[in-house]
């Protein structure tokens, strides 16, 4: 069985790695759709659409403006993250599959920064998956 260490995991946009992330959750789902009919004692279901959503977080570090800015700025204006990378290791990765749909991405829907008197600042980014994912 093989393992990954996290300190290899990375989130990238474009070329950029995004400067301070420490974390990231990556959710691919599918809907359920209820196949179940009239005199049926057990569900039965199928397979309905799939879709993703990612939260990073990390450490706020405002001078990144190839990575935490652009995300502010995709959250701000409502456009997607098109070249988005969650990367695993040094080189596997789940990107938006602009082969399947030329309009994909991610959809920053959440930017949040924190602070406490006894430790350093935090940021964190929900994004909303539109269109596939694919593994590279």
């Amino acid at each position: 069985m093989s393992t990954y260490n996290g300190r290899n995991a990375k989130v990238v946009i474009g070329t950029y790695t995004v400067a301070e992330f420490a974390s990231f959750d990556l959710d691919l789902s599918n809907d359920e759709i209820d196949t179940s009919s009239f005199g049926s004692t057990w569900k039965k279901s199928d397979v309905g659409m799939r879709g993703w959503s990612a939260t990073c977080s990390g450490h706020v570090d405002p001078s990144n403006t190839t990575g935490q800015g652009v995300l502010k700025t995709k959250w701000a204006d409502g456009t997607l993250v098109t070249t988005i990378k969650f990367y695993y290791n040094t080189v596997s990765y789940w990107v938006p599959d602009y082969t399947t749909d030329t309009y994909c991405g991610g959809r920053v829907t959440s930017y949040t920064v924190g602070f406490t008197h006894d430790g350093v600042g935090s940021v964190s980014f929900t994004i909303a998956g539109s269109g596939p994912l694919t593994f590279v």
